[in-house]
């Protein structure tokens, strides 16, 4: 009954183990995802704003010229 009991315990350290290290791991995913929205965001309104713009016309001199 002991060794039993023991074994039970051991299993049961291991899976605290285990859930602490998939939630260390969820948490940076959690970090990751947040960053990767943000950048998909900002991504969105420069494609806006370039969109927004007028065609380049490739015969169109320049300015300066």
């Amino acid at each position: 009954m002991q060794e039993r009991l023991e074994d039970i315990e051991i299993k049961y350290l291991y899976l605290q183990k285990t859930v602490d290290e998939l939630s260390s791991v969820v948490i940076e995913q959690q970090k990751e995802i947040r960053e990767l929205r943000h950048l998909v965001t900002l991504l969105g309104r420069k494609l806006k704003d370039v969109s927004a713009m007028p065609p380049f016309d490739p015969d169109e001199k320049p300015p300066h010229y």
